[in-house]
């Protein structure tokens, strides 16, 4: 009966939380792309499709639990949620490269040389028992206290100082009061969007404090849909 109520109480809030995100990042990818055909147009569409993935893979592995796949379809879902906001980060640096004309090589370097870290997930998480997710957790996917103080060191090189120093450099670039006002909303819809990845990986790992677990479910849902829509009409709509 306890499996039960926990399932239930999970599928509920897979409903509630992680189905609306698949929807708005494909909608936001097929607007993208149906508008214009260049580097950062994929380079955004790349970040909300995978985002959309990220949400389907954790949203069917709820709905495959008690088979042996349930576990690397969720792992795959949360590969996907670390690579997909390392787009946003090479986004930032399409945008203050824009004047350049950067190779695409060095594109395609950065895009891989990011996938690559994002692997971490897998050899940390799986290979390691850094991500729990069976029948011993409940089925709620449970991360370890060391894979979260590592997530949290990558995150910081691999987004957090990568975007702080391009926000400075987006500044200098773009002037004007209208391209400014774009900065300033692409720069809070940054900052949210990176808030809602430190606090997944908090609420997967504090799975027993309920009032944070509460406040997660109530509120991250709304910041990540906001920084959604913030970056798509930043620079989304008129970048063509």
């Amino acid at each position: 009966m306890l499996l039960q109520a926990i399932l239930i109480q999970r599928i509920i809030i897979v409903l509630l939380v992680q189905i609306w995100p698949i929807f708005y990042g494909s909608y936001f990818a097929y607007k993208l792309l149906k508008r214009a055909k260049n580097r950062a147009i994929y380079t955004l569409s790349a970040f909300f499709i995978l985002l959309s993935l990220a949400y389907f893979f954790a949203s069917f592995s709820v709905f495959t639990i008690n088979t042996p796949i349930s576990y690397f379809i969720y792992i795959n879902g949360i590969f996907c949620f670390v690579f997909g906001h390392c787009f946003f980060i090479i986004f930032s640096w399409v945008l203050a490269k824009l004047d350049e004309k950067s190779p695409n090589w060095k594109f395609f370097m950065i895009v891989i040389l990011y996938g690559i870290t994002s692997t971490f997930v897998y050899w940390i998480g799986f290979g390691f028992n850094g991500i729990m997710y069976d029948s011993s957790t409940y089925w709620i996917p449970t991360y370890s206290l060391y894979f979260l103080v590592f997530s949290w060191i990558i995150f910081l090189f691999l987004l957090i100082i990568p975007q702080i120093y391009f926000s400075f450099r987006l500044l200098k670039i773009f002037e004007g009061v209208i391209l400014r006002r774009r900065i300033y909303m692409f720069l809070i819809s940054a900052f949210l969007e990176l808030t809602v990845v430190f606090a997944l990986f908090l609420y997967n790992t504090w799975v027993e404090n309920q009032i944070y677990r509460m406040l997660y479910i109530l509120t991250v849902p709304e910041i990540s849909t906001i920084a959604a829509f913030l970056i798509y009409k930043s620079f989304g709509k008129e970048l063509d």
